[in-house]
């Protein structure tokens, strides 16, 4: 199976800048807040060093951390990982937005295998051209003849011929760990505590992606198509726009544009989680929060960014907006 129909087949087993000094008479909760807002700058001055995007939000009882995560960051990018893990030695907790948790059981995991391995092929009398305009259809057949495509992709799910399209287009030296991959060790190292977003049973999700029409993946496919036509360095430029903190840069990419299309929250069986109240709430809480959030959410027009800076908090970090 390709490496997306594996992602399928395993998808329901997935589960202010300083601190001010405190006076000698300061009170008890006075020093609380000091020693906090020291942890929180300790964070980011160390956070910034990976060289990746990272703000600062402010309010007048916490500050939370957000680290802005792509995916497929190109093993060429040069960025400090190492810092990362270094960053939540002092944080309280830390969150995964981006990620969801599923429920499955163990004697489910053929059936599902099983019907992934179905699924990747259209059903009978049924290709790709008939559920795209020619002119797109087209673009596929000249990647086929750059041998970019195999012969027969015609009748493969748009799924997998967008995976194809996406593993051609990372090129021979493939992808490296991202942030959330460092976060994630960091915090079992740690022993962190983490910040449950949501969870999800596998079998109606799981139940809902194989009874979906193949029509409903064309987006992602034709996404793909233009990251594969842009070839391996529009890749490499997505990942050092990101450990360079060109936040605009990334958001502009067709990597970036394509990681979006292709992702589960955009193929309607799994709900889009709205991460505005919940960081709105974050705000309101003592503790010291450190989130790795997706860094589209973050950073898009009407995103999380957006919204904290509307609602009045203070965020320091690279600039997001062009």
């Amino acid at each position: 199976m390709t490496g997306m129909w594996k992602r399928a087949a395993a998808f329901g087993m997935m589960t202010a800048v300083c601190a001010a000094a405190a006076a000698p008479q300061a009170s008890a909760p006075q020093q609380a807040r000091a020693t906090n807002e020291q942890a929180v700058e300790e964070i980011v001055v160390t956070a910034r060093r990976t060289g990746i995007p990272v703000w600062r939000v402010t309010g007048p009882k916490t500050s939370i951390v957000l680290i802005g995560s792509i995916e497929g960051v190109s093993k060429d990018t040069r960025w400090d990982p190492g810092a990362l893990t270094d960053t939540l030695r002092k944080a309280d907790r830390v969150m995964f937005p981006s990620m969801v948790g599923l429920t499955a059981s163990p004697f489910a995991i053929f059936g599902i295998i099983w019907q992934a391995r179905k699924m990747a092929t259209l059903p009978k009398g049924q290709t790709l051209a008939q559920f795209m305009p020619a002119d797109q259809f087209q673009r596929l057949v000249a990647l086929k003849n750059r041998g970019v495509l195999k012969a027969g992709f015609e009748r493969s799910h748009p799924l997998v011929v967008a995976e194809d399209l996406r593993d051609a287009a990372k090129g021979k030296r493939g992808y490296g760990p991202g942030a959330g991959q460092y976060v994630e060790r960091a915090a079992k190292k740690y022993k962190l505590k983490r910040v449950p977003i949501t969870s999800y049973k596998a079998k109606p999700i799981l139940k809902d992606f194989f009874a979906s029409p193949p029509r409903n993946y064309v987006p992602c496919l034709l996404s793909a198509v233009t990251l594969a036509e842009a070839g391996p360095g529009a890749v490499k430029e997505h990942s050092d726009a990101w450990a360079q903190r060109r936040v605009p840069d990334v958001l502009a990419s067709p990597a970036e544009k394509t990681a979006e299309a292709c992702s589960p929250k955009n193929w309607g069986i799994i709900p889009n989680t709205d991460l505005r109240p919940l960081m709105r709430r974050l705000m309101t809480e003592p503790q010291l929060t450190v989130a790795v959030v997706s860094l589209g959410s973050l950073a898009r027009p009407g995103g999380v960014l957006d919204d904290l800076s509307a609602a009045g908090f203070d965020i320091q970090g690279p600039r997001w907006k062009r």
